[in-house]
């Protein structure tokens, strides 16, 4: 496997409005829990992704064989914890001074379990100067139980939008 990663910061990132990108987006919210509800459409995607890009920080990482995008993932920090319905944060991550909120993790189906997801959230997380990285997860996702393997703690949930269902808040402390 040739695979090259790419990490990029800022209005570079933009790449994760493109076609192949959206297409992988896509993809992956086509499989069971998403099942391409309302909130997981190209329209409702390029505009929450787009608001997002703008921010100081945001960070995309791309798996790439060749012209073949397999995998990317992508966040931004936050100034505080997760809006809309959330359960209150814990409070060694609500007295952080930031965060690392992951918003994005998706690999193409056919090559999962290959290391590719890890790699990706590794290279996301590298050098964030956040002492926390949060994600949200839904519980009936197999990325959930990814997340917990890989040394994340379930500490709420939040429903970010009233269209979105309700996921956990997992964490993990950055070294640093």
């Amino acid at each position: 496997m040739g695979l090259e990663f790419c990490r990029v910061i800022g209005e570079a990132a933009a790449q994760v409005l493109d076609e192949r990108h959206v297409e992988l987006y896509l993809a992956t919210r086509a499989e069971p829990p998403y099942l391409s509800g309302p909130l997981y459409q190209p329209d409702r995607y390029l505009e929450r992704t787009g608001r997002q890009i703008k921010r100081p920080g945001f960070t995309a990482v791309s798996a790439e064989d060749g012209p073949f995008l397999v995998g990317f993932a992508f966040g931004v920090p936050l100034a505080s914890w997760w809006g809309g319905h959330a359960t209150p944060a814990p409070p060694e991550v609500a007295e952080a001074p930031n965060l690392f909120a992951v918003i994005e993790l998706n690999v193409r189906q056919d090559h999962r379990n290959q290391g590719i997801g890890r790699k990706l959230l590794d290279e996301l997380l590298t050098g964030q100067e956040a002492p926390y990285a949060t994600v949200l997860a839904n519980p009936a996702a197999p990325a959930h139980d990814m997340y917990l393997r890989w040394g994340w703690r379930k500490v709420g949930t939040v429903q970010a939008t009233p269209d979105a269902m309700v996921s956990d808040a997992l964490i993990r402390k950055l070294p640093g």
